[in-house]
């Protein structure tokens, strides 16, 4: 009779104790309502509930959860009780469903519960990417694709921030998953392209491009990524095609007959890869009457464009001294004094060009620098040549002078910065800022930017002739970061 008695006793306990553990997730809920709202303590009786064997097969015990959890996200009180709330109310949603698809909560929980919390994390996703986070955006956005798995802004979001945050395969991998999924914007093909290009794939980097093209065949941007591939892989008969399509669907587009210009050039000078010159090609003199055309055709539709006016001009300079070379060579007096006038006419046909080229280049990137310096150097060569030595004194002058360029990164920040003896303002820029311009040595040279927000990073930077020379970086509320000297 004893053991029996022990029997009836252990069932009895086995029925209280799982009966216990099924109040604790009903003790959850109340702790969990109104007008309660204890979300400590309904959070610690559902975790105790999820460890039993009965209650955590129960889809209650898991919807519970989600709400509890969902609750705590932000709460002021408890927010601290986890840091990943919604992702973990959002997997308890879904093994309420997992258990029983067909649950009491279902309709609930599909159509508001977890939309909501989507929203949320999509939400701090692209706070986080505004706050130049990226890995925190895009831990965020690849929470929600779990959840949409289709919903391409969200996928579009994934590529964007593994993109910036380096995660260059997940990105690659999300852009083909909008690619599959026939997006609708033909730069998803370009962001595409540009990682494989980055990743030294040129034939994957074309392939995509290509057939981004089938898709979408009047592209400009498609076609110039095309023929900037093309030109990079030495195919320059194919790009030159390629650039005609281009000019016939964009006839308008002063930078494809640069482009064109630039092509055809490059065809009529072919270098090898140490950049020294190979002979000259059979068709030389038709492949630079090409590029003078579509030089010229550019500067119909924006006379102003420097890099027209100085790739023309520098073209014409090229010609000119060639010219003169092969007159220095002439044994004939006679001979050299017609050939003298012949190349003295074509250096003062590049003159024009050359000094548009130097009024109207904005000097604000490293390749705008590199066009401005080789431009001074053009002129004062071509005013020796032409015996302009009032002309060829100014530019020896802006050839003494350095170039300054001041950079900031910043989220907001006002800015003051002196230029040629000048202090100079601007409010509210963000992201990046740049400002170039020529000075002389001893100049004084100041840059200061003061943050306008209660956090984040302030960044200045000088660079003189393309060297930096002096860098200030600050952190927190309304700071300022400041960098100033002379000119070497």
């Amino acid at each position: 009779m004893k053991n029996i008695k022990y029997t009836i006793l252990f069932i009895c306990f086995s029925v209280v104790y799982a009966f216990g553990q099924k109040a604790k997730v009903q003790t959850a809920y109340n702790f969990y309502r109104e007008p309660y709202q204890q979300y400590d303590k309904a959070k610690e009786a559902i975790d105790e509930a999820i460890l039993n064997e009965q209650s955590k097969a129960m889809p209650k015990t898991w919807y519970y959860r989600g709400l509890i959890y969902h609750a705590l996200f932000n709460n002021e009180k408890y927010g601290n009780l986890c840091d990943n709330c919604l992702t973990i109310a959002y997997e308890s949603f879904q093994k309420a469903n997992e258990i029983d698809p067909k649950n009491e909560w279902a309709d609930e929980i599909n159509q508001v519960r977890i939309p909501l919390i989507a929203n949320k994390i999509f939400t701090n996703g692209v706070e986080a990417f505004k706050a130049k986070d990226f890995k925190k955006a895009l831990a965020s956005f690849e929470t929600v694709h779990k959840m949409s798995p289709s919903d391409t802004s969200v996928i579009l979001n994934c590529a964007y921030s593994a993109e910036r945050a380096g995660e260059n395969a997940k990105a690659k991998e999300f852009y083909s998953k909008l690619i599959s999924l026939k997006y609708p914007d033909d730069n998803i093909y370009l962001n595409l392209s540009n990682l494989q290009k980055f990743d030294k794939d040129t034939t994957g980097a074309l392939k995509t491009i290509r057939d981004g093209r089938t898709i979408y065949p009047d592209s400009i941007n498609l076609m110039l990524a095309e023929i900037n591939i093309l030109l990079a892989t030495g195919k320059n008969e194919e790009a030159t095609k390629a650039l005609d399509v281009a000019t016939t669907r964009d006839p308008n587009n002063p930078s494809l007959y640069l482009a064109l210009g630039s092509t055809f050039d490059n065809l009529a000078n072919p270098k090898d890869g140490n950049q020294k010159d190979l002979p000259k090609p059979k068709n030389y003199s038709e492949y630079l009457q090409k590029a003078e055309e579509a030089y010229r055709k550019g500067l119909v539709i924006n006379p102003d464009n420097f890099e027209l006016n100085y790739n023309l001009g520098a073209m014409y300079f090229n010609q000119a001294a060639e010219m003169a070379n092969k007159a220095n060579n002439l044994k004939s007096n006679d001979e050299f004094v017609k050939e003298k006038e012949r190349f003295e006419a074509k250096f003062k046909s590049a003159a024009p060009f050359l000094e548009k080229s130097l009024q109207k280049n904005p000097k604000e990137t490293e390749d705008d620098m590199l066009t401005y310096q080789s431009t001074l150097n053009s002129l004062k060569q071509l005013y020796v040549r032409i015996g302009d030595m009032e002309k060829y004194n100014k530019i020896k002058l802006m050839l003494d002078q350095k170039i300054v360029k001041y950079f900031i990164e910043c989220t907001a920040c006002d800015v003051t910065y002196t230029m040629n003896g000048n202090i100079e303002q601007i409010s509210s820029i963000s992201s990046f800022w740049s400002k170039t311009f020529s000075g002389n040595s001893g100049e004084a040279i100041s840059l200061l930017a003061q943050n306008k927000n209660a956090s984040g990073n302030v960044k200045v930077q000088i660079f003189v002739n393309g060297e930096l020379f002096k860098t200030a970086t600050s952190e927190g509320k309304y700071v300022i970061a400041t960098a100033s000297g002379s000119i070497p």
